[in-house]
């Protein structure tokens, strides 16, 4: 009886390890599925020009990937499309806050940091979104016209690398907006070209700096993308040829570029620093 009793008592017992460890198992599936659908849970990202286009694009997936999300717009006109932006990332379960500013003057990029601090308590990333562009011959820009790209494209973006070298917490993300125009000529994109320039140099070394706190620098460079930012800029024969020198002959969609700056902001680039990635489908190669 003593030996059957303990027999029993051991299958008990190893029946109740079973369970357990099934149960640990699943509860461990659970928490791995959960992280793998909200991987940047507790982050805080800040998105410049993320009122309509690729902005919103991006500041609504770096929200879905469980991101809270500062929102920068440039101009209080544009409010009601900011706006609407911060009620996608909400309803993707995140938190939005918005900030306004010319990003060419330093209190604003500082304010727009100081949004993220106050409202969410930190920043983790930081993706320079915000851009101008016009398309006319360099001896045609007035003095006025190059200093609002030079403003935006260049002198903002300084501004908020030098922030985001001082709060970015470590292991943080900072991603920069390029253009695939570096890599070619395109007549009337010299200014455009010329003030965007910048951004790979600043990626480039900025990386260097910052590398010991496990920051990553990187930009990413598209080509021409269906949105009123392009074509704003072309006539539909100029934009039909651009189409043309992509491999599938056609312009990016904006969900083509999404999944790029999506990896970028993922705790699975911290490999990926430094670099400037070609996003155009072949229109230019490097």
């Amino acid at each position: 009886m003593i030996t059957e009793n303990h027999s029993v008592s051991r299958r008990s017992v190893l029946t109740g390890v079973g369970v357990a460890a099934l149960a640990g198992a699943a509860a461990t599936s659970t928490s791995a599925k959960a992280a793998a659908s909200k991987p940047l849970a507790g982050k805080v990202a800040i998105v410049s020009g993320a009122r309509n286009n690729m902005g919103r694009a991006f500041a609504v997936k770096l929200g879905a990937m469980g991101a809270d999300v500062v929102v920068h717009y440039h101009r209080a006109e544009t409010r009601d499309q900011a706006e609407e932006t911060v009620r996608l990332i909400e309803a993707e379960g995140a938190r939005a806050a918005l900030t306004m500013g010319d990003l060419g003057q330093a209190e604003n990029v500082r304010a727009m940091y100081d949004t993220a601090e106050k409202t969410f308590g930190g920043v983790d990333i930081v993706l320079n979104n915000a851009g101008a562009i016009l398309k006319k011959p360099l001896a045609e820009f007035s003095d006025e016209e190059f200093e609002k790209l030079d403003a935006i494209n260049n002198r903002g973006l300084f501004y908020s690398l030098r922030e985001a070298a001082l709060r970015v917490r470590d292991g943080g993300r900072i991603i920069n907006t390029g253009t695939s125009l570096l890599a070619g000529a395109a007549p009337g994109y010299t200014i455009y070209s010329g003030t965007k320039a910048p951004v790979e140099e600043y990626t480039r070394m900025l990386a260097k700096e910052l590398g010991a706190k496990r920051i990553t620098v990187n930009s990413f460079a598209p080509g021409p993308v269906d949105t009123p930012f392009f074509h704003a800029q072309e006539t539909e024969q100029s934009a039909a040829y651009a189409a043309r020198l992509s491999t599938e002959q056609r312009l990016a969609l904006v969900e083509d570029i999404v999944p790029i700056v999506a990896f970028l902001a993922s705790p699975e680039s911290q490999w990926v620093n430094g670099q400037t990635v070609w996003i155009n489908g072949g229109y230019l190669t490097r």
